[in-house]
């Protein structure tokens, strides 16, 4: 089983195109092993909805049904396996070709909802959120003492980089009142020469930790940076990032430090994800604000056609909706019953959502599937619009 981390846009690309004569079937099994320790319960479920799909094909194509209904239980081993407490990852994710030519599989550390789809081509929106989701993110948490830099992708989490603030040797010190020795001498007493020195020290640790970071935000190509040390550190250790880098990062104020690696990585996921549904959230406003004006397009017809154009910067679709349209013969998608110019040929397309995923990744462009677009802003163009890039 594969890390989908390792997937890269070029295997994205080659998955999103995949078929098969028969099928592909799209399992997505949610390894919850702190509820469900020996996963007998992702495994009954994972059963049902399994047999549930056999029974719906068997139903719905009658006589037709036998090659597919074969090629499933054929495939349930493999299946069944994924709900196995000896493999790893709390997502497990398979893509199968019912007709028997190939097989991919790939874990995660994040959880996933599970399905079972049967279909033309890979039901690939879950695996999208998660990539989406999982973006590369900066992690830094600081005390008095140190700085861990850390990086998260896809639940994960990897120590990049520890500094320990230098202990330097008090020199010797006054001792005395405030305001004491000859006229015009003013001696600081030994504990405000201890705090300043201490505060002095501190200033220069959070200045460091913040030029590695911002360093390593550069060369590691951070898409956000989580910023933790207590009531304390937080917010000077944020005020000392550059301005470009500021509006990538987010703090949160508990103390993170003594937390064992799991719990560590469990916490900053929960904080990754509430960061990244609230820039969810902004991404939908924003699209829904300037559409039409020529920074972005809303609605199924203007996507395709920015799309065919490779205008897209940034696809926005509600995962929950299923858009159809067609494709005309010169592979230009057209969305609903929208007609194609000149009374070209068009063929139907059911899963014209798969296609505009697929033009948006060979053209460059970013993928956000948001669930509950169709139900909030995005509620009058269908819960689908793009950013353009002219």
């Amino acid at each position: 089983m594969v890390g989908i981390e390792r997937l890269g846009e070029d295997g994205l690309k080659d998955l999103a195109q995949r078929t098969d004569e028969l099928g592909v079937l799209s399992v997505y099994v949610n390894a919850d092993f702190k509820h469900d320790p020996n996963l007998q319960a992702a495994g009954i479920d994972l059963k049902n909805r399994f047999r549930e799909l056999q029974r719906r094909v068997t139903e719905e194509a009658g006589e037709q049904s036998r090659p597919v209904a074969a090629a499933l239980e054929r495939l349930w081993p493999e299946v069944e396996s994924l709900a196995s407490p000896m493999e790893s990852g709390r997502s497990r994710i398979a893509f199968a070709a019912l007709g028997g030519g190939w097989v991919s599989r790939f874990e995660s550390a994040m959880p996933v909802s599970p399905r079972v789809v049967l279909d033309d081509g890979p039901f690939l929106h879950p695996l999208l959120e998660q990539l989406d989701q999982g973006r590369t993110a900066g992690v830094v948490i600081v005390s008095a003492d140190t700085a861990q830099l850390l990086e998260w992708r896809l639940g994960t989490l990897e120590l990049v980089r520890e500094l320990e603030q230098e202990y330097v040797e008090a020199p010797h010190e006054r001792s005395g009142q405030l305001g004491g020795g000859p006229p015009g001498q003013y001696h600081s007493p030994k504990r405000e020469q201890q705090k300043d020195r201490a505060r002095d020290r501190a200033d220069r640790f959070l200045d460091e930790a913040a030029t590695v970071a911002a360093g390593l935000a550069d060369q590691r190509k951070w898409e956000r940076i989580l910023v933790s040390g207590g009531d304390r550190w937080t917010s000077p250790m944020i005020e000392r990032f550059p301005q470009p880098l500021r509006g990538k990062v987010f703090g949160d104020s508990r103390v993170l430090t003594g937390l064992d690696d799991g719990s560590l990585a469990a916490t900053v996921t929960e904080l990754v994800h509430d960061y990244h549904n609230e820039h969810e959230r902004q991404l939908v406003e924003r699209v829904r604000e300037v559409g039409g004006s020529g920074a972005a397009v809303l609605g199924l017809s203007e996507v395709a056609q920015a799309l065919n154009a490779g205008r897209v910067d940034h696809l926005v679709y509600d995962p929950e909706v299923r858009y159809v349209g067609s494709v005309a013969a010169d592979g230009e998608l057209y969305g609903g019953d929208e007609v194609a110019p000149g009374g070209q040929e068009r063929k139907p397309e059911p899963r014209l959502t798969e296609r505009l995923v697929e033009r948006a990744l060979a053209t460059g462009a970013r993928v956000s599937p948001i669930e509950g677009a169709a139900d909030g802003a995005l509620q009058d163009s269908g819960g689908i619009a793009a950013l353009l890039r002219w």
